[in-house]
């Protein structure tokens, strides 16, 4: 008798929505000790980032100044911290409807809070190693 997909706890495991992110709870002093969840970013959150770092061509570099490479870099940033910042619900905080808004006001504690998440992903070498 074949046993009942919807009933194989690892396959509700594989197939739930977080399963494949490390993630943590970190408290921002910032924001009255709210608490939040960062996830490592998504695909869809990489390939975002990389479209806008790298807009034309394969190959073809873009000359950009300094104060136009810090915006585009800002602007790409913004991309993974709405990708990565989570209520404890497990739900985007942010949509990419919001993502003007928050390009305006990106400071210094969502740079800290999108390094927390980046430092989530884990190194091909550095998974090995453990």
């Amino acid at each position: 008798m074949a046993k009942d997909a919807s009933r194989n706890p690892l396959r509700a495991l594989a197939l739930a929505p977080m399963a494949g992110f490390r993630s943590k709870i970190v408290a921002v002093p910032e924001w009255e000790n709210a608490k939040v969840k960062l996830r490592e970013p998504s695909g869809e959150g990489w390939l975002e980032w990389q479209q806008i770092i790298n807009p034309g061509p394969e190959g073809e570099e873009e000359i950009l100044t300094a104060a136009q490479r810090a915006l585009r870099n800002k602007s790409a940033d913004v991309v993974l911290f709405i990708d990565v910042l989570l209520d404890e619900e497990d739900m985007p905080v942010f949509t990419a409807e919001d993502r003007p808004q928050v390009e305006q006001i990106y400071g210094p504690v969502h740079a800290r809070l999108l390094k927390q998440a980046l430092d989530l992903s884990t190194s091909q070498a550095a998974a090995e190693a453990k």
